[in-house]
C-alpha cells in the first residue's frame, strides 16, 4: 500500500505523523511511505529574476530539508521506512499532483483543528486536497 504523509514541519504535522506511525498496523501488507513537504512559491517573480533561479532553487530545497528533518527523524525512530519529497507551489494542488503522478493509495494529513468558520475565512490545506482528490484521505488531528 502506497502511503503519502504530507508534513510542513510544524507541531501538529508532527503530531500526524505520531499518530500515523501508532496505528500503521492497521494497515495490511507491506507500506511504502513518502513524506512530503510542499514550499510555497516565492511571492515576487521579480525577486527570482533578481536573485538567480539556482539561489531561489537552492532557498526552497534547503526549506523542504529543514521542515522534513523532524518528520523523518520521528519516522525513523518509530521504524517507519520511507521516502522523502520535496516540491514547491500551491501545496494542495501539488499534494494532490504528486499523489496522483505516484499513484498513493492514501493520503495521511493532518487539520490544525480549527472550527469550520474559521476555515471558511482563513482556508485549510486538508480541506482543499479533500475537495481536489479522488483519492481517499486520512485526517489525523
Amino acid at each position: 500500500m502506497k502511503i503519502l504523509l504530507t508534513t510542513d514541519g510544524s507541531k501538529h504535522s508532527l503530531a500526524t505523523l505520531q499518530s500515523f506511525a501508532e496505528r500503521r498496523t492497521m494497515f495490511a501488507g507491506p507500506l511504502e511511505v513518502t513524506l512530503l513537504n510542499v514550499h510555497l512559491p516565492v511571492p515576487y517573480s521579480r525577486a527570482v529574476a533578481w536573485v538567480g533561479k539556482e539561489n531561489v532553487e537552492r532557498y526552497y530545497d534547503e526549506e523542504c530539508d529543514e521542515a522534513l528533518k523532524p518528520g523523518a527523524e520521528l519516522l525513523d525512530q518509530k521504524g517507519v521506512a520511507h521516502t522523502k519529497v520535496k516540491r514547491h507551489g500551491d501545496p494542495a494542488s501539488e499534494i494532490v499532483k504528486f499523489a496522483d503522478e505516484w499513484g498513493a493509495d492514501l493520503i495521511v494529513t493532518g487539520t490544525h483543528g480549527h472550527s469550520a468558520v474559521t476555515n471558511l475565512v482563513i482556508g485549510s490545506v486538508a480541506q482543499k486536497v479533500l475537495a481536489q482528490t479522488t483519492r481517499p484521505i486520512l485526517l489525523l488531528k
